[in-house]
């Protein structure tokens, strides 16, 4: 009965036109804006959503800019979803076919749900292509729900693109704004202390990272230029590629020679072991103490989501 209720529900849902600008806030600093643009006809719409953030001063302060370009049904199902990322100097093109709603759009399509009312609906991540369910419950002008599995609350009226969005994991807010725009400056934002001393055991929850084993010779000792750890990793893994080496991103927490600080380094699989090597401080291994909060290949979206989150939930939320 209640998948079949759900079911029927979803049935209900259409998208609504829509022209919505956003100004985008990290733990209530502006970051950047963000745009959500809906145009349908009797058998198709087409949908984009753009933005462009400034990433706050302690991961480097550079710039991100999304694309996204949908073909969907006038009920959200997906027909051609495009994205187009640009970070970390590099860019990354990302195409999907027919399949659930792109999850850009669960907030849009949820915004129906008549008031103490629950709605779901099927959803894809379009960058990762993870799918899962998209829930809301309304309760009076704001709705509260999941979204893949993250907690979101948001206000929108009936049938509208949302005034306010809410993610509490990530102190993330997107606020209707038609003046919203980049940044001049990178942010500073106002995140979890570390500790001082360099004896802790554990940061968030994550214990300290074992002693690293020996770095082998063909691991590369060239240490590229660089505006922030993040740039340096990126450009150390594509080093590490071109001598025929497999690579990946770890984040977390490590120790500069004076103090805990939030972190970049690269890990190199090397006689069956990932070694930690940090270009940024020139170590191969990579020195403790160090916490890994996440790690992630290039190409692994949705590896590259679930350490975003957790080191965004452990700076801002605290963990």
């Amino acid at each position: 009965m209640i998948a079949l209720a759900a079911t029927l529900a979803c049935a209900t849902l259409a998208l609504p036109p829509v022209d919505a600008r956003y100004r985008v806030e990290i733990g209530g600093e502006p970051v950047g804006w963000a745009r959500l643009a809906v145009s349908c006809e009797p058998t198709t719409c087409r949908g984009e959503w753009k933005s462009e953030l400034r990433a706050p001063a302690e991961a480097g302060g550079g710039l991100i800019g999304w694309l996204v370009e949908l073909e969907t049904a006038p009920s959200g199902e997906a027909r051609t979803v495009r994205v187009r990322i640009v970070a970390d100097g590099r860019e990354r093109r990302r195409a999907q076919g027919p399949g659930p709603a792109p999850a850009s759009l669960a907030e849009l399509l949820l915004s129906s749900t008549p008031d103490s009312e629950e709605r779901c609906l099927r959803v894809r991540d379009e960058e990762s292509g993870e799918e899962g369910d998209a829930c809301a419950r309304r309760l009076g002008a704001w709705l509260e729900g999941r979204i893949l599995g993250a907690p979101v609350r948001f206000r929108a009226a009936p049938g509208a693109a949302p005034d306010e969005v809410l993610l509490p994991t990530q102190a993330t807010r997107f606020v209707r704004d038609p003046e919203a725009r980049l940044p001049r400056a990178a942010p500073l934002l106002s995140g979890r202390a570390l500790p001082r001393s360099r004896d802790v055991a554990e940061v968030c929850g994550v214990a300290r990272d074992p002693a690293p084993p020996a770095a082998p010779p063909e691991i590369p000792r060239t240490w590229p230029e660089g505006t922030s750890c993040r740039e340096r990793t990126v450009r150390y893994l594509a080093l590490a590629a071109r001598a025929g080496l497999r690579g990946r991103r770890a984040v977390g927490v490590a120790f500069d020679g004076r103090t805990l600080v939030w972190h970049e380094w690269a890990e190199i699989l090397a006689g069956g072991r990932w070694i930690p090597v940090d270009p940024s401080f020139g170590q191969a291994p990579a020195e403790g103490p160090r916490f890994t909060i996440g790690r992630f290949e290039d190409g692994d979206d949705r590896a590259r989501g679930v350490a975003g989150r957790a080191l965004v939930s452990c700076w801002l939320a605290g963990g």
